[in-house]
């Protein structure tokens, strides 16, 4: 959670002066990448059928972006998973 520090001024409105954010700790750090994997292979499921269903209608260019958000959901699950990976290595050594 990111604090904002700010210091009294001579209006009425207190001035952002800096905001200070703090890494978090490394088991929630993983659990948030393992979410984020989760949620992403479960958007690329969910649009892989999406896709299915809109050729079946006919609806070809939903079907392409479909096709679109699928083919990112499960690069972005490919990369955060390969991410979780070097830090579990990380961690290890």
């Amino acid at each position: 959670m990111a604090k904002v520090l700010t210091r009294p001024s001579t209006s009425r409105r207190a001035q952002r002066v800096t905001t200070v954010r703090r890494s978090p700790p490394p088991a929630q750090a993983e659990s948030r990448v393992a979410e984020a994997v989760a949620v992403a292979r479960y958007v690329a499921d969910m649009t892989a059928q999406l896709e299915a269903m809109a050729l079946t209608a006919h609806l070809d260019l939903l079907a392409y972006f479909l096709a679109m958000a699928k083919g990112e959901s499960e690069a972005l699950a490919r990369a955060q998973f390969h991410e979780e990976s070097a830090a579990e290595r990380t961690l290890r050594a």
